[in-house]
């Protein structure tokens, strides 16, 4: 039997999907699927919401190349859940240790930009006009201290933003791990 979210978890995550206008109905969405809980979590919550909100949806998953036969596992698993849950998937693999090679940028940058490029041009594929990302809460602490860290003044101490031009959302963002 597949668990199905419910409870204080949907109220949150409805709570910020209207607090930020991350959805207004009707919108095709772009669902950036690791594999990993996060976003495995955020697939299936806004598989659970998609009628409330009029939404379709359409699954994304790169494959970096980085982790060897954990990161083809992670895309099997992938491929497997969206089949479960009837969610149309692009997936791609990427070599991305390549392109940072010749790259100044470090690793983790240049997968960051193939990854929003890869996002992108599923968009553009699929006529969506939002990506969803599992970013949460404690992404969120993260990326604050982060930039506390580096010594980042006042100005620079924003943290991951909910929604970004109405195009990124991050349904997830007032959910705690």
């Amino acid at each position: 039997r597949e668990a199905r979210p419910k409870g204080k978890l949907l109220r949150t995550v409805r709570t910020a999907i209207e607090k930020y206008g991350m959805l207004v109905g009707g919108e095709r969405v772009v669902v950036a699927v690791s594999g990993g809980p996060d976003s495995v979590a955020l697939l299936h919550i806004l598989s659970s919401v998609k009628a409330d909100y009029a939404i379709e949806l359409h699954a994304a998953h790169l494959e970096h190349g980085l982790r060897g036969e954990a990161s083809l596992d992670d895309m099997k698993f992938v491929e497997t859940l969206c089949r479960g849950l009837g969610v149309p998937l692009t997936a791609k693999r990427v070599d991305v240790r390549e392109r940072a090679a010749s790259s100044r940028l470090s690793l983790e940058a240049v997968a960051r930009q193939v990854r929003y490029a890869f996002f992108e041009e599923v968009l553009a594929e699929t006529g969506a006009t939002k990506i969803a990302t599992g970013h949460n809460a404690n992404d969120q602490a993260e990326t604050l201290l982060l930039k506390l860290l580096r010594g980042s003044g006042i100005a620079g101490l924003r943290g991951i933003r909910p929604a970004i031009e109405g195009k990124i959302i991050r349904p997830l963002i007032e959910v705690k791990r």
